[in-house]
């Protein structure tokens, strides 16, 4: 290397500037520091993490833990630049198991603060105390110390008065580093964490084997129980971790965590990959929570990229995705799509009778029972062969569901000329069992019940989830009873739309198509109507086709870009399925659910709401006293 003159225009920094230079990448504010030195304390094997905080950490940061401890050698030479125990080579950064490995924490942090180590290892008589001041060492000395290692950093960024400046108040610190801590939590269940600010007691988690209790202890018990597991393993690669139920959502992102190989990080391929997984069962502006972990082989991931270590790169990204991705929609659709009911200790009071439909009920209290009204099915639907997913009535119902002595013929009518109750209809796929429609309750509910349940199903949300796949899929007659087809019109309609109403239709011909509507332009600001979906050809549908059309046209304005295709495909399902209201009948409703059990997502619809409410049998015999002795 050449010599340095006094024409010299090039300087080599000192050592405790390049620190600082360095302190300015990992360092930005008290939770950094609180982030690197836990993660050194779990690298060196801690069980029990304590952090006390004081203004945030502003004034002082203590993080105590029970590791390995060091020597005092190690305890001097840990404070040189790029001095670690993680690596040896750079082949190393190809094969990183730990959080730490760049050596730059202790000497960044030491550089703009008072800091000091205490430290010993478990074989070692007497500990060691090193103390520096703005990155110069001031002592070196034997201390008495419990095993494990204790950094207290006192006057952050004080040798740096502009970086001291930009830190913000003492709530907003202190929350961040209580949210790093939570993360952790999430990651490291089995470890012990303890946080105080002030002196009084913030955190204080135990650790247990069950990751569980870490989900209760950071999102609450409450949000805890609504989360379901998944898991997805491959050769190489496991995805697994915690997602909550769509009844369970955040209007940020604030409340997912995900992980990569113990650590925390931010990363495109794992968030796009989480979040159109769920947006392909839910659509809806809240998230959901989640905690999720992708372990892979370390020479898979490449974590040298940012210098806070929180971005990473994967050789296999498409690989990474399809297994999140996979995860999440098993997770939801083997249970976590379903709400369940559960009925209060005491009963409120009973509101005015409702009109309850019930096939087998009899003539007899009439008056609050009656059987749904007699409606055209070719209302709703073209009558076609049963389809594969019903279960011909000859799958009787088990026996403990029959009266003694009742005859088992699927023709028999039921007393008073009520409709037999529906086939079985197979949801074998989604952990729901075989479900049988027992009747509708306000013109609104379909109730059904499976071998383990009651269910509610909302009629609208079912048949707009139905006809939202159809339209998506293209879907055709022939594959469904409710499929959504295209009726021409004998006598063409014009439409005569406003110039915002006329362009939002000009760039969504495509998904108008789709629904059932197949409109021409004409010159203008007019349209030519030459078909209409076929369930809705005989009512008013120009008005269905005119409140689409506004609601395409009011949210294009007030989101200021044009509403994508799926959510043209979204209102149109909404306007055009079956309302609150509409009487259906035995046939239809077990058309529709038969349907709906062939949708990939038949639990929620486009918007996110839920289809189906379940009340166990379990419950309800323990809310009549049936569980037990008698």
């Amino acid at each position: 290397m050449p010599d340095e003159t006094e024409d010299s225009v090039v300087r080599l920094l000192d050592d405790n500037t390049a620190n600082q230079i360095a302190a300015g990448e990992v360092v930005e504010r008290p939770s950094s520091v609180v982030k690197e030195l836990v993660e050194n304390s779990l690298d060196a094997g801690a069980t029990r993490i304590e952090v006390e905080l004081f203004e945030g950490g502003k004034r002082k940061i203590v993080i105590r833990d029970n590791g390995m401890g060091m020597s005092r050698a190690d305890a001097i030479l840990a404070l040189q630049r790029h001095a670690t125990s993680k690596i040896r080579t750079a082949d190393d950064l190809f094969s990183i198991h730990t959080l730490g490995f760049r050596g730059e924490a202790l000497p960044s942090i030491a550089s703009v603060s008072d800091f000091r180590i205490l430290t010993k290892r478990p074989h070692d008589e007497t500990g060691t105390e090193v103390i520096v001041r703005a990155g110069e060492l001031a002592e070196v000395r034997d201390a008495a110390t419990p095993d494990g290692t204790v950094i207290t950093v006192e006057n952050l960024f004080f040798s740096v008065p502009a970086r001291l400046k930009f830190l913000k108040t003492t709530q907003t610190e202190l929350n961040h580093a209580t949210d790093f801590l939570h993360r952790l939590i999430l990651a490291y269940h089995t470890i012990g964490f303890r946080l105080t600010h002030d002196g009084h007691e913030l955190i204080s988690y135990p650790g247990s084997a069950d990751p569980r209790q870490a989900l209760a202890a950071v999102y609450g018990r409450d949000v805890a129980r609504e989360m379901v597991p998944l898991l997805y393993e491959s050769p190489g690669l496991t995805v697994r971790g915690s997602v909550s139920k769509p009844s369970v959502s955040k209007a940020t992102r604030s409340a997912q965590a995900f992980f990569v190989n113990g650590r925390h990080v931010r990363s495109r391929t794992v968030q796009h990959a989480f979040d159109a997984a769920f947006s392909r069962l839910m659509t809806t502006e809240r998230h959901p929570v989640v905690a999720l972990f992708v372990e892979i082989s370390p020479e898979l991931v490449d974590v040298n990229v940012h210098p806070a270590k929180t971005e990473v790169r994967f050789t296999r990204d498409g690989e990474v995705y399809a297994a999140i991705s996979r995860a999440v929609e098993s997770a939801l659709l083997t249970g976590g799509l379903v709400p369940e009911v559960t009925v209060q200790a005491s009963l409120p009071e009973l509101a005015a009778p409702t009109t309850l439909a019930m096939p087998g009920m009899g003539e007899r209290g009439s008056d609050r029972l009656a059987p749904p009204p007699r409606t055209s099915l070719s209302n709703y639907v073209n009558i076609e062969p049963t389809p594969a997913s019903v279960v011909p009535p000859s799958a009787d119902p088990p026996l403990r569901q029959r009266p003694e002595g009742t005859r088992v013929d699927a023709r028999d009518e039921q007393p008073g000329g009520f409709e037999q109750p529906a086939a079985y209809i197979g949801f074998d796929g989604y952990r729901i069992g075989r479900l049988r429609v027992l009747g509708q309750s306000r013109n609104t509910y379909i109730i059904a019940e499976t071998d383990d349940a009651l269910l509610l199903i909302d009629q609208h949300i079912a048949h707009e989830r139905v006809l939202y796949e159809q339209m998506m899929n293209g879907a055709t007659e022939r594959q469904s009873s409710w499929g959504v087809v295209a009726q021409h019109l004998a006598v063409p309609q014009t439409l005569e739309l406003s110039p915002a109403d006329s362009r939002v239709v000009q760039e969504r011909l495509g998904a108008l198509e789709r629904s059932g509507f197949v409109l021409e332009p004409f010159g203008g600001d007019t349209f030519v109507v030459r078909a209409v979906p076929a369930r809705i050809a005989d009512k008013p549908y120009l008005e269905t086709l005119k409140e689409i059309i506004e609601e395409l046209t009011h949210t294009s304005v007030a989101r200021r870009l044009l509403v994508p295709h799926e959510s043209a495909i979204i209102m149109a399902s909404c306007k055009m399925a079956v309302k609150k209201g509409d009487p259906l009948t035995m046939e239809e409703m077990t058309r529709l659910l038969a349907d709906l059990a062939q949708m990939r997502n038949p639990f929620t619809c486009p918007h996110g709401r839920p289809i189906l409410l379940a009340l166990s049998h379990h419950e309800m015999d323990r809310k009549f006293h049936r569980i037990g002795p008698h």
